[in-house]
């Protein structure tokens, strides 16, 4: 399964047009295929990607959307961004409200000794990520309030806004899908936070302005959430330093290169000798573990055979092909894991000599590849065939759905790593159908 930086859900266009266009400002946006009427993408605004999901208004679509989206990604982060309406008197309009916690605002089922707000089964609440609360906390901006959110299906206006003023008298916003998506994380075990800046107020006083335009919500909450987004995945915020790998991380990258570059097989990497702490950051614990089983086979590989040799050049091939498999994004001013090259060197003296000589090799050169078998028209023609049988199942083509259908047809088509190689990442390959029409 592809790894995301996060999931950000929206309920409505106008609150997913401010992720979009900064998506299509410098970087590629790719739409996926859903099974319903919400909407998703790929966005490379972090490392790994955002899978935005335009889910629809109200609790069940945005609910199921989630649902889904858990079926397409891993993640350790959702969030969703947006508007809400103001319903403590201290709010107004153009605060941004992060949930501490969520409660459904018209749910009662108090007959049966549950607490108003409360959904027989349920928590009486849902509490918001710690660590989302840890960073709002930090953001220099007076506007940010924590707090209580509600949701329900049913608008809160000034015929019965005292009634959920007095029902629950802390709740800061309403809206009508947070506590349904916080509920889903609660069952999934994933961190949640709700971001919504404030469009309307729910019975505002006489001297409050009671409207913003939606589009300008949108972009409020969206920037905090981005903003949210990028200081989880290592980014810049006050007091934070740039990222920067220890050594052991940087070997840790060469002999895992090095064992995919030699096609080894992993080895038991109970006992490897490496602080493989600086991966969490980007992989989850079970992909920390695969690559320390392939860190361990590299650094064996190594000690036997000193003389083998990788150019720069083709680590960093291998490196893309890696962030390519695990959804990953690199490039100018993200550290992701593996480092590029240009990192390596930076840390010994500027020569690609000399981490060599660092992990134990002695010189040789690395490995011929064989020549070309396949025409230009042979890939194009296998990316074709491939993604036309995906469209015929409503599935998305990716990497690994193409090496299984590979392995399905009677004719020889190029294999995946070899498309991936042909037009330069798997992405491309996709693209590739869409600059021909």
């Amino acid at each position: 399964m592809r790894t995301a930086a996060a999931i950000v859900l929206t309920a409505m266009p106008e609150e997913a047009d401010p992720f979009l266009a900064r998506a299509r400002q410098n970087h590629r946006v790719g739409e996926l295929t859903t099974p319903s009427t919400f909407r998703a993408w790929f966005l490379e605004l972090a490392s790994p990607r955002i899978l935005l999901v335009q889910s629809g208004v109200g609790q069940s679509a945005a609910a199921s959307a989630l649902t889904w989206a858990f079926g397409q990604v891993s993640t350790r982060d959702v969030f969703i961004s947006g508007t809400a309406g103001g319903l403590h008197p201290s709010i107004e309009v153009g605060d941004i409200i992060i949930g501490s916690e969520y409660r459904y605002g018209m749910a009662d089922a108090t007959a049966f000794d549950y607490v108003y707000g409360q959904v027989p089964g349920q928590p009486a609440k849902f509490d918001g990520s710690e660590r989302v609360l840890e960073i709002a906390e930090q953001l220099e901006n007076s506007r940010i309030k924590t707090g209580l959110m509600l949701s329900s299906d049913s608008f809160v206006t000034a015929k019965n806004v005292d009634t959920v003023r007095e029902a629950f008298p802390d709740a800061l916003s309403t809206d009508m899908e947070s506590t349904a998506v916080a509920q889903v994380c609660h069952a999934f075990g994933t961190q949640f936070a709700a971001i919504r800046a404030v469009s309307d107020l729910c019975g505002p006083a006489a001297d409050q302005d009671f409207h913003m335009a939606l589009d300008e919500a949108a972009e409020l909450a969206a920037e905090t959430t981005l903003e949210i987004i990028s200081v989880l995945r290592g980014g810049g915020t006050p007091g934070r330093r740039r990222r920067q790998f220890g050594l052991d991380a940087l070997y840790a990258a060469l002999f895992a290169v090095i064992a995919i570059d030699n096609d080894l097989e992993p080895v038991d990497g109970e006992t490897l000798d490496l602080d493989l702490s600086d991966l969490s950051r980007d992989l989850h614990d079970e992909q920390v573990g695969s690559f320390a089983e392939l860190v361990a086979a590299g650094k064996q590989f190594v000690a036997e055979n000193p003389a083998v040799r990788i150019t720069s050049q083709r680590y960093d091939t291998i490196r893309a092909e890696i962030l390519q498999d695990l959804n990953l994004v690199g490039g100018r001013g993200r550290q992701t894991w593996p480092p590029t090259s240009q990192t390596i060197m930076k840390r010994f003296d500027g020569y690609w000599n000399n981490a060599m000589t660092a992990i134990g090799l002695t010189g040789g050169s690395g490995r011929r590849r064989g020549g070309l078998r396949y025409s230009d028209q042979d890939y194009r023609e296998a990316i074709r065939l491939y993604h036309e049988a995906m469209n015929a199942e409503r599935r998305n083509p990716s990497y690994s759905g193409y090496q299984q259908w590979l392995s399905s047809q009677d004719k020889p088509y190029p294999s995946g790593a070899s498309i991936r190689q042909h037009f330069g990442t798997w992405a491309d390959a996709i693209l590739s159908l869409y600059s021909e029409n």
